[in-house]
């Protein structure tokens, strides 16, 4: 196991022989809509100013060319790759720096483990019922390296991943490494299809799948929920699902909005400060909103 640069040329050349590549982008509607709205703009205020015909010839090219470099910044696998696997290793990405001036160009950014030091490689998945009885799937990536990386791992993420102004891609979870599938291509299973292929010898470990179901909060006493329920919506925030429980809260609750936001973000903390190892997965970033 090594700690390098992703634009070292080791990892460069890994990633760009390999079929077993996953990428961190928006979808293509997201694109579509950021790169359209500042040529609408023009066209509007262009043609308000000039001319109808004025606006069409400034504003198509602007939003042509913002099209193309938006889907070139994010499609792109050398600028957006998070995980790959090549042969006999493995390479995941920690982070991407977006602050440029926090860049300390000497920080590495990439794990390269050897397959001799993965235990499992593996699925985990929770269905969460938030309302009704059609659930959210939350997916995740689960690297586990033997016991004795494991603890150096640990004590080097916590190093790397403490400086702000970084966009993180996992979060080490007890010794093991675990990231979220939401935003990554292709999708997990066809991922892990294309690693087995690439790394026979690394072990898949069989899925992990659990249920939160929710649904049990928002009917009976409208009284602040109990113990148990707190622990369910502290973990429903930590899978992303923030916004949505304090809608719920504000509407089955007798909250304001803003009540049970400070709500949910009390209880929070309160876990945070007895839970030592740190929280699930998902659980850093902006945590009633992401």
């Amino acid at each position: 196991m090594k700690f390098v640069q992703s634009d070292s040329s080791e990892v460069a050349n890994s990633i760009a022989s390999t079929k077993a590549l996953a990428c961190w982008g928006w979808s293509i509607l997201t694109f579509v809509c950021i790169a359209s709205m500042p040529g609408l703009l023009i066209i509007l205020i262009t043609s308000l100013i000039v001319s109808v015909r004025a606006a069409v010839w400034l504003g198509v090219p602007v939003v042509l060319a913002l099209n193309g470099y938006l889907f070139w910044r994010g499609w792109s696998p050398r600028l957006n790759w998070v995980i790959a696997g090549c042969a006999d290793r493995f390479f995941v990405r920690l982070f991407v720096q977006r602050r440029r001036d926090l860049v300390n160009i000497q920080e590495p950014d990439v794990i390269i483990f050897e397959s001799s030091e993965i235990a499992s490689v593996s699925i985990r998945i929770v269905e969460v019922f938030l309302y009704g009885p059609k659930p959210r799937i939350v997916e995740w990536l689960v690297i586990e390296p033997v016991q004795t990386v494991a603890e150096i791992v640990s004590s080097r993420i916590h190093l790397l991943l403490r400086k702000p102004g970084k966009q993180v891609f996992v979060v080490n979870e007890s010794g093991r490494l675990t990231m979220n599938w939401k935003f990554c291509r292709p999708d997990l299973q066809t991922f892990l299809r294309q690693i087995v292929r690439e790394c026979p010898s690394l072990v898949m470990a069989p899925e992990d799948r659990s249920e939160l179901d929710l649904n049990g909060i928002w009917h009976g006493s409208r009284e602040k929920p109990n113990a148990q329920q707190r622990q369910m919506l502290v973990r429903a925030v930590r899978l992303g699902f923030g916004c949505k429980c304090t809608e719920l809260l504000s509407l089955h609750r007798a909250m304001s909005f803003r009540e049970a936001g400070t709500y949910l973000a009390e209880i929070v903390r309160e876990d945070t400060g007895t839970d030592s190892s740190g929280g699930p997965p998902g659980s850093s970033g902006c945590m009633l909103c992401r």
